[in-house]
């Protein structure tokens, strides 16, 4: 029968010193760069987010008008009936889509989407 051999990491007292190095340095930082930038930080995070969420938003318009586009010309094709699953989903991320962006389509005299609420706290 073959012994078997554990190590336990992390026990070493060196390790310990790091993280209590690592935890003192992020809280050295906070408290000299947060009262200097933090409102500067505010704004670049939220443009962070804008920036994903537009991109977001951008490719489920995209899907969204492909998908419905597709689902609608196969109708006139004849090559199969329409799938109305798939119209379903492509209106559904073409909402989803115009939510995120603040965009606003319209299909077939129905306005989807919205304008977005202005910016700030409410």
């Amino acid at each position: 029968m073959k012994k078997e051999t554990y190590y336990l990491i992390g026990s070493n007292s060196r390790n310990k010193r790091w993280i209590y190095f690592t935890f003192f340095c992020i809280l050295a930082f906070m408290l000299v760069f947060f009262p200097f930038y933090a409102v500067n930080l505010r704004y670049q995070v939220g443009y962070i987010f804008q920036q994903i969420f537009d991109g977001i938003g951008w490719i489920s318009l995209t899907l969204g008008t492909l998908l419905t586009a597709v689902s609608i010309l196969s109708l006139f094709t004849g090559g199969r009936s329409m799938n109305t699953r798939t119209l379903i989903i492509g209106i559904v991320l073409l909402w989803i889509g115009c939510w995120v962006t603040g965009s606003v389509f319209n299909l077939f005299g129905i306005t989807i989407g919205n304008e977005r609420p202005p910016g700030g706290y409410h």
